[in-house]
Order: structure tokens, then sequence, then C-alpha cells
């Protein structure tokens, strides 16, 4: 893969709105004007009374100088509004509604919603957009969403405290949120965040988010850093740089037929596996970050993780243990690579019942200063060296190398 199919031109974030906080106040009429529609806003019990469940529909209006407070909108449709102010619009609950063509620059609260669709909307700045737990089915359709300013501290936000869908979507400098999941489909975004429920925010009973992103390209920074996951999955997709640093993820992470730059996955979880995707680094001299102790379950498959004599990928817990530290009971209890190419691969300080190499094409290979219940290192071609010195395996299956490849120094292991 040319690694310039990882970057995006600014031409491809070319259509972002501008930045709503420059909008310029009074191009619309403001809600206030609008009689017996504002009335039912502000009075749903009126609403109800004299026009039963019919849909309100709000055409081009301002949202602003008014408070919303507490109150629930059920079946309207609001077409070409701007909702513009802060803590001004707080309702209690928001169901089957439509925003179509809207405008977002403020801090709004949607209370618990169902059923909400966003299409070609638009929010900038440090808008905040969002709604209260137990909401569900929000959707956003060809919505695009720009910060004010590259810091993550300036960065808006939105999206649903439930499960939130992002379909066509563009986003730079921004945060797309869900407590219960997230999906990104055909979404092209800049240095984005994900934002995710955690125990901080809500204590022991904090939502964990299932993401799938799919078919989508990320310039910059993709940033779930720190985040509590109940699953990950991206398939079809383009990255520059994912970071999931130290991500808690309680049950999956696949990565599967993805074009990428940098991968930090620093994460714990019950399985992670990457297969049939390429990973280039992105000039990085480290393509790859997976510390394959912290999962119970690791699969390296079919991956090119670079071309370059001196791309590293770092497979061990990157530093010396002491003795306190070494488990006495490995979390992982399989750890495979297969059918890839490593470079460089530094899976040194390794802890883990079972470590199988099978069928790679590798530059180096250190496995050194591991404890291992089993070691597995079969069918792999290795251009230069391999460091197994003062590793400590039970059982083990190790293929004949080249004469002096190998090192064994103060390990249990013999070279045959």
């Amino acid at each position: 893969m040319d690694r310039r199919s990882l970057l995006f031109t600014t031409a491809a974030f070319a259509s972002f709105p501008p930045l709503l906080f420059g909008y310029a106040m009074g191009t619309k009429k403001n809600i206030k004007s609008f009689g017996k529609a504002y009335a039912y806003l502000l009075e749903p019990a009126l609403r109800q009374r004299e026009v039963g469940t019919s849909q309100l529909v709000i055409d081009s209006a301002e949202f602003s100088g008014v408070a919303f407070q507490h109150v629930a909108w059920h079946k309207v449709r609001f077409v070409n509004c701007d909702f513009v102010g802060a803590y001004e619009i707080k309702l209690s609950e928001l169901r089957d509604c439509v925003f179509e063509d809207c405008r977002f620059a403020g801090i709004i609260n949607w209370g618990i919603s169902r059923s909400i669709r966003f299409v070609r909307c638009q929010a900038g700045g440090q808008s905040n957009v969002i709604d209260l737990s137990g909401s569900s089915d929000v959707h956003f359709e060809s919505c695009s969403f720009v910060g004010k300013a590259q810091s993550p501290n300036n960065w808006g936000g939105i999206g649903s405290r439930g499960d939130a869908t992002f379909v066509d979507c563009k986003a730079k400098w921004f945060e797309l949120a869900g407590y219960k999941k997230i999906v990104l489909d055909r979404c092209e975004a800049q240095d984005i965040g994900i934002w995710t429920d955690s125990p901080a925010n809500s204590g022991a009973s904090y939502e964990s988010a299932a993401v799938t992103i799919q078919t989508s390209k990320f310039r910059g920074v993709l940033d779930m850093a720190a985040r509590d996951l109940q699953s990950l999955t991206i398939r079809d997709t383009v990255l520059e740089h994912l970071n999931l640093n130290n991500a808690a993820i309680k049950s999956d992470v696949l990565i599967e037929r993805v074009k990428g730059g940098f991968i930090n996955a620093g994460v714990t979880a019950k399985s992670f596996s990457i297969r049939n995707s390429e990973v280039f680094g992105n000039g990085k001299n480290i393509s790859f970050v997976m510390p394959m102790d912290s999962a119970q379950q690791v699969l390296l498959e079919s991956t090119n993780f670079g071309t370059g004599p001196m791309q590293r990928v770092n497979l061990g817990p990157g530093r010396p243990l002491q003795d306190s530290e070494w488990q006495a009971a490995p979390i992982n209890s399989l750890a495979v690579v297969r059918n890839c190419t490593l470079p460089i691969v530094d899976a040194s300080w390794l802890e883990t019942q079972r470590l199988v190499f099978e069928g790679n094409t590798i530059g180096s290979l250190d496995i050194s200063n591991g404890r291992i219940g089993q070691l597995e290192v079969n069918g792999n071609s290795v251009d230069r060296s391999v460091n197994l010195a003062k590793t400590q395996v039970k059982e083990s299956k190790i293929q004949v190398f080249a004469k002096d490849q190998a090192k064994f120094d103060g390990s249990n292991l013999k070279a045959r």
C-alpha cells in the first residue's frame, strides 16, 4: 500500500461548514414570533388538547433567548432551524422528532431521546449537544461537525447517552458520543474523539459502549485513549493514527481489512484480533503497539506491519518487569502471530500461557526475558536475529535457525 493513500488532502474537508460561533444572529425569525407553534413547544399539553398527536412542523426558526425547560417535544419536524445559546434548551424528553438542515451552536440537553433523526445538520465550535441516559435510536445522517480549535480541550461534542449512529457524516476537532452504542458508517473525519461513559462519570453502574466503525476514513488521530468500552469492531477503514492507549474493553476487539498508519493498541480486553490489514506506521519507526499479555487472547493474522527494515512492532510490556510483577497465572492464555510481515518484533518480557509465531516474514525477533508456558516458533522466515535469552519455557517447539542466528543465553531452551 502506498503510504500517501493514508493522507487526506485538505480538499477532503473543504465542504465542512464555517464555525457556527461566527453565525450572525437575526437572519431567521425568532421562535417567539411563531404564534401557536411557539405556544405548543412551551406547553405540550395545550398542543395535545388542540391538535392531538399530529406532527408539528417548525420551518426556518431561530431558537435563542427563550428557555425551554423540562418540557417534552414529541413528533416535531424542525426544518432549516438554528439553535443558538447555552443551557436554554433542557428538555425532559424528545421523541419521534426530525431535524433537517438545522444548525447548533451552543449547549443543548434533549432530555431522554427516542427515535430521533438529524439529517444534513451542522454543529460547530464548542457546542455540546447531548441527551440523558435512557435514550435510544438516535441517528445522524449526512451531518457535519467542526470544532473551534485543534486542542481537545476546545472541542465540541454531539451524540447520545444511549446509542448513536453516524452515517455519511464528517467531523473535525469534535467528539462523537454514545454511551451504549456508537456506529460510524461511511464517515470522514480529522482529529476526533469517541466520547463514552465511564466509572468516573457514572459510578459502578456506568454504561459500556459497543463501538462499530466501518467503511470510513480518518485523518489525524482517532482518539479512544482511556475509554471504557464493551467492544470495538473496525472494518474496511483507512486511518492515520488510532489511539487506544489504556482503553478498557470488556469483551472483544476486532480490526479487519484496515489500512492504517500507527495503531497504539495498549488495551485490556477479553480478546484482540487484527487480520487481513496493512499497518505501515505513517512515517513512524513503530507501526503497532500491543502488549499481548493485557488481553486473554490475541491474534495477529495475515497483516503487513511495514516494509522498512527499522519498522518496529512492540508486543511485550515495553519495559523490564520486577520480580513482584510476574503473574502467578498469566492473563494471556493464547497469543498467535500468523502469516504476518514484521520487520522488527519486540515481544520481550512477555508472560503468557502459550505463544505462537507461525509462517511469518520477520526481520528480527526478540522474545527474551519471557515467562511462557508453551512456545511455538515454526515456519517463519527470519532475516537477521532471534533473541530468546533469559526466557523460561515449560514446553517448546522451535524451528531450526541458521548457525549463530538465535541467542539462547540464560534460557532453558537449546539450539537445534
